[in-house]
């Protein structure tokens, strides 16, 4: 019995490490599978694929909810915040009109390119400020400097935030009746922060309260997810010479 025992113990050792050693590759393909789809979890409320504007010089996944806007509907009044008319290097805009008891009210994503080129996202920031503060809503307002962001497609990791909570005019529509007026809500006003960009990314996202519950997640939540998907433009394709031997 005494002489079996160490026999039994080394066939139980084998047992286990030989279990052990198949299923760790089943365990760490399990662990991947499950990360990429708490990964998928998390971008849900955006489109799979991203959105490219300004000839390729930004793209991103725009929120889903979201849709084209129509030209013969008025939009062109709804694509900017009424407090910054003259949106930094403008290239688009998203939307979608949602119900509120007997009236609708727009939720907006507003997209600008600035080539760094041109002007700094400092310069960027200080013309969309002095737009801001002459609204009467918020004469005092100022940007959040250094949001930090988890990029997931290579973008820009540091953002300079505007949040502008409270009275701002928004468009809705009674019984067919368009109408600008003043609506509690909410504008969140992001600019990409990375001194090294070659193109300042420019979102503005904002909502009336009265709809904002029937949104996926909360504004300052959809547009972090939409900022953490933007994509640097693409490295321009190395010309090859024209007497360079074919492959």
């Amino acid at each position: 019995m005494h002489r079996a025992a160490p026999l039994f113990i080394a066939i139980l050792t084998a047992v286990s490490c030989g279990s052990g050693c198949t299923t760790r590759p089943y365990e760490q393909d399990y662990q991947q599978r499950l990360q990429d789809f708490r990964g998928a979890a998390v971008f849900a409320p955006l489109a799979k694929d991203p959105t490219e504007f300004a000839d390729g010089r930004v793209a991103i996944r725009l929120p889903s909810v979201l849709e084209p806007p129509k030209e013969d509907d008025g939009t062109k009044g709804r694509a900017r915040p009424p407090f910054v008319p003259e949106f930094p290097g403008f290239v688009g805009a998203y939307e979608k009109m949602l119900m509120t008891t007997n009236t609708q009210l727009p939720v907006v994503l507003t997209i600008g390119a600035v080539p760094v080129a041109e002007r700094r996202f400092s310069e960027v920031e200080a013309a969309i400020l002095e737009q801001v503060r002459r609204d009467e809503a918020f004469p005092k307002v100022d940007w959040e400097r250094g949001r930090s962001v988890e990029p997931v497609a290579g973008g820009p990791a540091t953002w300079d935030v505007l949040s502008l909570t409270g009275q701002q005019e928004f468009e809705s529509t009674l019984a067919g009746n368009v109408e600008r007026k003043r609506w509690p809500g909410r504008c969140e006003i992001w600019v990409s922060a990375d001194p090294k960009q070659e193109v300042c990314t420019v979102l503005a996202l904002r909502a009336p309260d009265d709809v904002a519950d029937q949104l996926p997640v909360t504004v300052a939540e959809m547009i972090e997810l939409a900022a953490r998907t933007v994509q640097p433009p693409a490295a321009p394709a190395a010309e090859q010479p024209a007497d360079a031997p074919a492959k």
